[in-house]
């Protein structure tokens, strides 16, 4: 059995279970964009440890099954969720070698939660075993972002593309491009539109730091997570991981300058928007 600590800024930390059972979770459909400009919402941050070690454990998905947002953990262990429904939601948790953690928590509208997720390890008789040292998902997604680019396929946006620009909303970076249509702004938001005639009522999959955000904008994000962004108008020109079932509205990746690895990735050049 698995424990979590959530606190909220300003009020006392408490202390829940996390069991060790499924939770079914609904994906959000088509109208979940319609849904936000409704409902209030929060942030969430915290930190996945081991519970044998309480060391960090890092590339761990981090779920909220309702509003169907999440994150990866970085070599610290932390995350951080920028955006998402206030309110009751299930939180998953998953690491291969660990037990899936589950729990309910509570988010306060326009305030941060903190959470610390402890998993329990799972006990897996081997003959063998061989040590491997790999590189962390998030560091072959980096380096990949390099390789993606020399393809020719997409279009990139660099840290120092993203200084120059200086964008006032995420959207900002898109206006002028080829194939690309950016709305109007409303509700602190333009909606956006890829690939030959810009397809309405389809908008692209958004990723951020290599996961899917489902139901989420590109101007849900703040521009301080800006660090490195990809945008692929058509399927065709998509990389495989970051396509999904059924999806033909091209993809925006974003990759944040808090991750793990991003300022070595990025050599010398400042974040974005320090």
């Amino acid at each position: 059995m698995s424990v979590l600590e959530s606190r909220n800024r300003g009020a006392r930390w408490a202390t829940l279970t996390l069991v060790a059972a499924g939770v079914l979770a609904g994906s959000p459909g088509s109208a979940a964009a319609q849904e936000e400009t409704e409902r209030e919402m929060a942030e969430l941050i915290g930190q996945v440890v081991s519970a044998s070690t309480g060391l960090p454990i890092e590339g761990a998905r981090v779920i909220l099954l309702g509003s169907g947002y999440g994150a990866i953990t970085d070599a610290e262990g932390n995350f951080r969720v920028p955006r998402t429904w206030a309110g009751r939601d299930s939180v998953e948790v998953r690491y291969i070698g660990y037990e899936a953690g589950y729990t309910v928590i509570d988010l306060e509208p326009d305030h941060t939660t903190s959470v610390t997720l402890t998993l329990s390890s799972t006990v897996i008789r081997i003959a063998d075993l061989t040590v491997e040292v790999r590189q962390t998902r998030r560091a072959r997604h980096l380096e990949g972002f390099l390789e993606r680019m020399e393809k020719g396929f997409g279009t990139f946006f660099t840290p120092r593309d993203i200084i120059n620009r200086n964008p006032r909303l995420p959207s900002d970076l898109l206006r002028g491009l080829p194939n690309v249509a950016v709305g109007r702004v409303e509700y602190g938001r333009a909606e956006i539109f890829l690939g030959e005639g810009a397809r309405l009522g389809c908008p692209p999959a958004l990723y951020l730091d290599g996961m899917y955000q489902a139901g989420m904008q590109f101007d849900d994000l703040e521009r301080e997570v800006l660090g490195a962004v990809e945008v692929y108008r058509r399927d065709v020109e998509t990389p495989m991981e970051f396509m999904r079932t059924g999806s033909t509205c091209g993809a925006i990746v974003v990759w944040t300058p808090a991750g793990a690895g991003f300022l070595d990735w990025a050599g010398e050049l400042p974040d974005p928007f320090e």
